[in-house]
């Protein structure tokens, strides 16, 4: 039987139901969980990053995933694309992205074949909606020219960041706007470490850190805090004029101030480089 026609949350039920007279079947493949690490999908071919879990443990030792993609507005679903996912462990929370082709609006299956460190197979499967147009701003449009607080306008840096142990100063010198008027690339990157909920977000500006001391010659950093107050939260005005609904967002503009990469929930150095640097996996 041909796997790419094995509708998406039938194979398994297809495998135990099959005649008795029939050889006995492989050991079932391992069943992990996938988490997907953020929101706001949109179609055409997204960017979606997702972590492996095995009950509530972290699965570290998966050498490679193939993601299935299945149309659910169907019936039985049907399977419409296939490809490997990219594997990023220089993050805390190592993770995995694919970036399937989403043709409409609507939700979709993507079902994941995983193969161990040990050779043994596992399977896992998640669900993402895909929105006709991104709530946020999305590849090849316009950034907002926000006038977001810098060390000019708020020389407190403890008022502008909540990474209250090792702020960067150099991320709080220009607005969006300034930024975008030096005609170099720029990354802006919203997030909020010390009110983070998850290790899967704090990390992100430790990787903006760490790429803006390989380019701060060559390209805008700037980060933006989620919150503009901290006793009681209250949220930055560039999170509505920017259409997020989630946190951490990382947009990289080029010269011009053009979105060329939206990366949503976890981005490791490696991969926010190789994307200022106009590379996709």
């Amino acid at each position: 039987m041909n796997r790419y026609q094995l509708p998406f949350l039938f194979i398994w039920l297809l495998i135990m139901t099959a005649c008795t007279s029939a050889p006995p079947p492989p050991a079932p493949a391992l069943d992990l969980q996938l988490v997907v690490a953020t929101d706001d999908f949109a179609v055409g071919a997204p960017r979606v990053p997702f972590l492996i879990y095995s009950g509530p443990d972290r699965v570290a030792d998966a050498q490679a995933v193939t993601i299935f993609l299945y149309d659910l507005a169907v019936e039985p679903p049907e399977l419409i694309w296939d490809g490997a996912a990219v594997s990023y462990s220089d993050y805390e929370v190592p993770y995995w992205v694919v970036f399937p082709e989403l043709p409409r609006a609507g939700y979709w299956g993507l079902g994941a074949e995983i193969r161990l460190a040990d050779g043994r197979q596992a399977v896992g499967q998640f669900v993402i909606e895909a929105l006709e147009q991104s709530l946020g701003p999305a590849v090849g449009a316009l950034a907002p020219p926000s006038e977001n607080r810098t060390l000019r306008s708020e020389p407190d840096i403890a008022r502008l960041t909540s990474d209250f142990t090792d702020p960067e100063p150099a991320l709080y010198q220009m607005t969006v706007a300034e930024a975008v008027d030096t005609g170099r690339p720029t990354v802006v990157t919203f997030t909020t470490p010390a009110f983070c909920a998850t290790q899967i977000c704090a990390p992100v500006l430790n990787s903006v850190k760490a790429v803006w001391r390989q380019m701060a010659d060559q390209a805008n950093f700037i980060h933006i805090e989620v919150y503009q107050e901290f006793e009681p939260l209250v949220l930055a005005d560039e999170i509505g004029e920017w259409g997020l609904t989630s946190e951490p967002w990382t947009f990289v503009l080029d010269q011009a101030g053009v979105v060329t990469a939206r990366l949503g929930g976890p981005v490791s150095p490696r991969e926010l480089l190789a994307a200022v640097n106009g590379a996709r996996p």
